[in-house]
């Protein structure tokens, strides 16, 4: 056991840390805003191609642009782009579509095929250091910090698990974590057992477990598995998240710190 330590005060004693990535451990949010701003572009392209009238594509750009959160060059740390998975960014982009008069057979089908497009769009030489999500200050510094005193690392994301590699890949975290919790895990965030679960992968208990996270989703979901130390973290984005579900707090990743219990 080691214990932890926010602003030089003592909060327990884990075994396991397990890290949200998107605006906890990654600056996402560039990623996220040219993400966001393509997937609406690529959608009121697809509208015009079908010749569906100009009102009817600039109310999909208006509603678009309000549930991914976007606004100006930032995300909302709250919203739609910023915490949840691939999934239920199709389902609630289809969700749109259906509201400006498709089926939902047909709304569904052009959000997954305006996906993949965006996805290719964005994977090409021009565009594909976008892609990059760098690692937040102090991050890479905790994360040695928690190996050297032999405490466990687990990341858990709604990203995808290409995405949480190529993450790795990039910031040259390759052996740092113990465990990569993705969206095609099952059960995936924020279901409560999907910490639960991977508590018992890492042979650990809950109650010897701390989580970072940005976003409220994922830190009730770690109170109602009963992790003890559950951490919000405001300083991965422009505009920091409204958060209400922490034990504690933090600003900076540097606040924390971990030292052997001797």
């Amino acid at each position: 056991m080691a214990e932890l330590l926010i602003r030089n005060s003592s909060v327990g004693f884990i075994k396991l840390f397990i890290f949200d990535k998107d605006g906890t451990l990654s600056n996402s949010e560039d990623y996220l805003v040219k993400l966001a701003k393509t997937r609406i572009k690529f959608s009121a392209v697809k509208l015009a191609n079908l010749k569906i009238n100009k009102i009817k594509i600039w109310l999909l750009i208006k509603l678009l642009t309000y549930i991914y959160g976007l606004k100006n060059n930032s995300i909302s740390a709250n919203g739609l782009m910023a915490i949840a998975s691939r999934d239920q960014n199709i389902i609630s982009t289809a969700t749109v579509f259906s509201l400006i008069g498709f089926d939902w057979f047909t709304s569904f089908s052009i959000t997954k095929q305006i996906f993949e497009d965006v996805d290719i769009f964005l994977s090409n030489k021009k565009e594909s250091n976008l892609r990059i999500k760098p690692l937040v200050t102090g991050a890479l510094d905790l994360l040695i910090a928690l190996r050297n005193e032999e405490v466990s690392i687990a990341l858990m994301t709604n990203d995808t698990k290409v995405g949480t590699e190529e993450f790795i890949c990039v910031n040259k975290l390759d052996g740092i974590f113990d465990y990569l919790w993705s969206a095609e895990s099952k059960p995936s965030k924020p279901n409560p057992m999907a910490v639960i679960e991977l508590c018992k992968k890492m042979n650990c208990k809950p109650s010897e477990t701390a989580l970072i996270s940005d976003a409220d989703t994922d830190l009730k979901m770690a109170k109602d598995a009963d992790i003890p130390i559950v951490i919000g973290f405001l300083g991965g984005w422009e505009n920091p998240p409204t958060l209400t579900e922490h034990h504690l707090i933090i600003e900076k990743l540097n606040e924390l710190k971990i030292q052997r219990n001797t």
